[in-house]
């Protein structure tokens, strides 16, 4: 197996410090929006997915790019920044990441064109608030134990309800878009990392498999919009495929993504076929097609030498219209809802109320139990939580790790 990669950046969290609130602007609006019937009545998944909600309300604000100033992920330069031991600058001489203090975090990715971690508002978002679902579901931070496989579960559960907002969004490349972006920088993170060893692998491998489907349908629309270009307007483009590149290549070191069963491409006339498990083998056809120079990975070399790019691309005639979905997500992900979330399953013993949604959810997000749910399964027999973060989840704050 590949080495877990450090998560990054200066909203990096501390794995196991205790859990803290903080402020969402809950307004009316957010408020309606957290009783989606994915969440409990009260729940800090409802309050990111509705705090998240108000960020985009602002497109022109939430679309806009800003920079990161290192790469989300463990790269090998942080090993040797340690080693230098100095305090202020990195390996390559730039300032040390402080959530855009003095680092470039933050900064308008127009201002600063030479930098390559280039991410939307929103897309950070995604990220941040992608580990900050996981950090809930995982009953280790709580000084908790239910199950061996919560935090794996949870991560799935994650995922699930990204899927469920990508549908959401049908239609909105930019917020499609931005959905790829907070994965693409997210999955190569240590959060990510439990969901390839739940006990469950077929759920495992055909959660990975509908990620990687998911960015193909992203692109297909993005070849429709006529954005696929080396020039294009979204300006990481090339980083997000490179990085779901490396992901897909990865996971294979996991057991994952490693079926060549294929299946049709667009509709059946066009007579074109692929293999949803090596989604790498299309991306790289893009790049070669549209001229997209791939970029994130250290060893983007070595994923491009692994990848096929002489495979199937939609035919563009049935690449047109709001309808058009030739890598199947819609499909995919209506078969992909029968599996339900297992999570459910195995934690029905805690929740009288039954989850509404057939995946996704808040069920394995501890904030969303009740008190006494979280004392039975707490070392010390004692809730976690106390009263004041409990009212504060209740009034729509966030509780973060840090």
């Amino acid at each position: 197996m590949p080495p877990k990669r450090s998560s990054q950046s200066g909203s990096s969290a501390a794995k196991r410090s205790r859990p803290s609130t903080e402020g969402t602007a809950s307004e009316p609006e957010a408020a309606e929006v957290a009783r989606d019937r994915r969440w409990a009545k009260v729940s800090s998944s409802a309050n990111i997915h509705a705090s998240y909600y108000m960020m985009t309300q602002n497109p022109l604000n939430a679309y806009t790019y800003v920079i990161m100033c290192q790469a989300p992920f463990n790269t090998g330069a942080e090993d040797e920044d340690e080693e230098d031991g100095g305090e202020e600058q990195g390996p390559d001489g730039r300032v040390r990441c402080d959530g855009g203090k003095k680092c470039l975090c933050d900064k308008l990715a127009a201002d600063h064109p030479e930098q390559p971690w280039k991410i939307t508002r929103a897309g950070k978002r995604r990220f941040v608030d992608s580990r900050t679902h996981c950090d809930l579901r995982n009953p280790d931070i709580f000084e908790a134990y239910t199950f061996n496989d919560h935090e794996g579960y949870g991560v799935i559960e994650t995922f699930q309800n990204l899927f469920l907002d990508f549908e959401a969004a049908a239609g909105n490349y930019k917020e499609q878009w931005a959905i790829c972006e907070g994965l693409a920088f997210f999955l190569p993170t240590d959060y990510a990392m439990p969901a390839t060893g739940i006990d469950d692998g077929d759920l495992a491998d055909a959660t990975f498999q509908l990620l990687g489907r998911m960015l193909m349908s992203t692109l297909a629309h993005l070849e429709r919009e006529g954005l696929l270009a080396k020039d294009s307007e979204i300006l990481n483009l090339g980083t997000v495929m490179g990085l779901f590149m490396m992901v897909a290549s990865d996971m294979r070191d996991y057991g994952l993504l490693e079926s060549d069963k294929a299946e049709a491409l667009g509709p059946a006339k066009d007579k074109k076929r692929w293999v949803p498990s090596a989604f790498d083998n299309q991306i790289l056809a893009y790049a070669r097609k549209y001229d997209i120079a791939l970029a994130g990975p250290p060893n983007m070399v070595g994923y491009i030498a692994n990848a096929n790019a002489d495979v199937n691309l939609p035919v563009p005639a049935s690449n047109t219209g709001p309808a058009a979905d030739p890598f199947g997500f819609a499909k995919a992900l209506k078969a992909y809802k029968t599996r339900g979330n297992p999570a459910a399953f195995i934690l029905q013993m805690r929740r009288a109320e039954k989850c509404k949604s057939k995946i996704g959810g808040d069920i394995s997000d501890l904030t969303s139990w009740k008190s006494a749910e979280r004392a039975k399964v707490a070392f010390r027999k004692k809730d976690p939580l106390g009263p004041k973060e409990i009212a504060a989840v209740a009034r729509g704050d966030i509780i973060s790790i840090g």
